[in-house]
């Protein structure tokens, strides 16, 4: 068996590096008495909506699984431990700007935005898997950035002064 050194850099270092911003993070905003009851509600639905991510995730892994493509067990958690990570993440930045704003998101804008992304990841995931060449999946990144944007941004109000 083979060690490969950049995937113990990359796990351990990823690990490391996301707790020192983690605690840096809780630092920061008990400094500026930000860790109230509101923070813990945003943080905890945001993990609560991450488990439906990681569940669909699950489900399409196992659905490859049944189709005949091969994954090995260390790509399959790879890809749970992604999904719920960044669903957690995204959820709680959604949801934090959303209850810090005078005026709230529309629900309609960002199930949009999130649709863009969901589409983006899903088709170019696709074409990743059908074609053996993963590079298709960077190709994602400006819809996915722009389906972003779109959720995230308010409208300009069209009251004028």
């Amino acid at each position: 068996m083979e060690v490969q050194i950049g995937g113990l850099v990359g796990l351990y270092g990823g690990a490391v590096i996301g707790i020192i911003a983690w605690w840096f993070g809780r630092r920061m905003a008990k400094k500026q008495r930000g860790l109230d009851e509101l923070h813990a509600h945003i943080w905890q639905k945001a993990r609560g909506i991450s488990w439906f991510f990681t569940l669909a995730s699950i489900y399409l892994l196992f659905t490859l699984i049944m189709f005949g493509m091969e994954l090995s067990p260390a790509i399959v958690l790879a890809v749970i431990m992604v999904v719920h990570m960044t669903s957690w993440g995204f959820t709680g930045m959604i949801l934090s700007i959303n209850m810090n704003m005078s005026e709230p998101l529309k629900p309609s804008k960002v199930k949009f935005g999130i649709f863009i992304v969901a589409l983006s990841v899903i088709c170019f995931a696709i074409l990743s898997i059908t074609t053996g060449n993963w590079w298709f999946l960077l190709a994602s990144v400006p819809p996915n950035t722009i389906g972003i944007i779109f959720a995230l941004t308010p409208e300009k109000s069209s009251e004028e002064f």
